[in-house]
């Protein structure tokens, strides 16, 4: 291959499966990268770290499906850095650890192509963190040994030394990729001496919310794989240090652990959700139903807000915040804020108005329309005063209905909300998985999921799910809808609706 430019290659480990734990010099290569070649068992949650006009590229092997074979990732690799690319090869687990990572580097470096090697969490300490199973214990184990069920098919026999592993004393053994080629395994250890009755563990999908793990002795491994129908990737740790996992396995007891949550969110704003059900243990589906775009101001209208003289500004919303300050900064007139009260339902909605220097001075206790226009409207002389009311474009706005009882409230749409048609695909995934929660924030979403799904399909998956609504409005929504069973948490906040989520499914009933 000729070379054009010099470019750069980092092999980067991406950890077992959870997306926090890629390091933070994995994440900031990724961020670098103009190219990214990931595989199968990367979670497609560390590709949001990519740069916007980065080029992704799936090379990973999907069962039963054509895939790239180990020679042309190779050339791929020369390929985009001899056209001057930064590329991020986003491997699972560690490079270095039965990921082929050498195998990529020694091909790079014929070529004098410079690259770096970020290690990863390797599989088998990903899979003894999450189950509770320590590799080493000073009274019990004293060495650990890693290796694959699955050898180079071009070795004339087999590398692994069967018969010194069945007599390894105080040691652990962990077991890569080892569904189909259990039985074998395990037949040719007991054949060359370990005891039939050791204890070991599978543990499938380790690190995520649908990891399972399984006891038993080693000779009861195959059997187990078999009945539960177990499915790569597999990790088997064979290990006295098993005996632990009952008190340690802190990850599978967590509130909210391997239930499939839909968060219908628009995208800018399903972020903190997210992160919030995912520490708690759940798989959440990111399925955003409408998203927001900021309106540009006319000059003209602008310039007519800011030449009255408001006592008040009303939001009800981070985005109605962002939008509308990104407009006066854009027309210089940031100082437009001096003099005014602002007012917010949620604590949310305040810290943004925060972040730009401005101070809050009223949120209601309870964050919903009825208790800011009590509240609002009890605690502070409203008779002779102006107000601003800046929103969405939508039309049902009880919030300044009710206000305009108590004074002149002009109303100034910064954003447009408009419905996002997932596709069909992603459509499909909500309609077959077994959901067991979904997530409305808004009236809004409500309506867009409705839509999106149409009424007989979105009805049949609510009849099955819990809904989950942020405040009263929403749950009217749902209600409306004839969804019977909607939970509204006392708090009408995103922290409360994940409280009261842990509290649903405390009980046996919910689960």
């Amino acid at each position: 291959m000729q070379r054009r430019n010099e470019g750069f290659v980092y092999i980067i480990g991406a950890g077992p499966g959870d997306p926090q734990l890629i390091t933070l010099k994995g994440v900031n290569a990724i961020k670098k990268a103009d190219v990214i070649l990931f595989d199968r068992l990367v979670n497609p949650a560390l590709l949001d770290y990519a740069k916007e006009n980065a080029k992704k590229v799936f090379v990973g092997k999907e069962p039963g499906q054509p895939h790239r074979t180990q020679e042309e990732i190779n050339n791929l690799l020369v390929e985009y850095a001899l056209d001057g690319k930064i590329v991020a090869r986003v491997k699972g687990g560690d490079p270095f650890i039965f990921g082929r990572g050498s195998e990529e580097a020694l091909h790079l470096s014929k070529f004098g192509i410079p690259f770096e090697i970020v290690p990863g969490i390797t599989a088998g300490i990903g899979a003894s963190a999450y189950t509770g199973i320590p590799l080493t214990h000073r009274s019990l184990v004293t060495q650990v040994v890693f290796l694959t069920a699955h050898e180079d098919p071009q070795k004339q026999e087999s590398q692994i030394e069967y018969e010194h592993l069945a007599k390894l004393k105080n040691a652990t053994i962990v077991i890569y990729m080892g569904a189909s080629r259990l039985p074998f395994v395990v037949e040719e250890l007991i054949k060359n001496g370990m005891d039939k009755d050791t204890p070991a563990s599978i543990v499938e999908n380790a690190t995520t919310p649908m990891q399972r793990t399984f006891f038993a002795a080693l000779k009861e491994l195959p059997e187990v794989a078999r009945v539960n129908n177990l499915q790569p990737p597999l990790v088997t740790i064979i290990s006295p240090c098993t005996f632990f996992s009952p008190k340690l396995n802190w990850f599978e007891k967590k509130p909210l652990f391997g239930k499939k949550i839909v968060n219908t969110r628009a995208k800018d704003q399903s972020e903190h959700l997210t992160q919030l059900l995912e520490a708690e243990g759940a798989k959440v589906f990111s399925f955003p139903v409408f998203e927001t775009r900021a309106i540009e101001l006319d000059s003209s209208l602008l310039e007519t807000i800011l030449q009255k003289n408001y006592n008040w500004l009303v939001f009800t919303s981070v985005n109605g915040v962002r939008y509308f300050i990104q407009n006066l900064i854009k027309a210089g007139k940031l100082e437009f804020f001096s003099g005014k009260k602002v007012a917010t339902i949620g604590k949310k909605t305040a810290q943004e108005v925060n972040k730009y220097g401005f101070s809050v001075d009223f949120i209601p206790e309870r964050f919903n329309s009825a208790k800011f226009i009590e509240e609002f409207t009890r605690k502070f002389n409203l008779q002779s005063s102006k107000i601003l009311r800046i929103k969405g474009n939508f039309q049902v706005d009880p919030i300044t209905e009710n206000l305009r009882k108590y004074a002149s409230v002009d109303t100034l749409d910064v954003y447009r909300i408009s419905s996002l048609f997932p596709s069909k695909q992603e459509v499909d995934k909500i309609l077959s998985e077994s959901i067991d929660a979904i997530v409305f924030t808004a009236s809004t979403t409500v309506n867009y999921f409705f839509e999106i799904l149409g009424e007989q399909n979105a009805r049949a998956l609510l009849a099955k799910a819990k809904s989950f609504a942020i405040g009263p409005m929403t749950k009217e929504s749902l209600k409306s809808r004839g969804v019977e069973h909607v939970f509204s948490a006392e708090v009408h906040t995103i922290e409360g609706i994940v409280d009261l989520m842990k509290e649903v499914f405390k009980t046996k009933e919910a689960r």
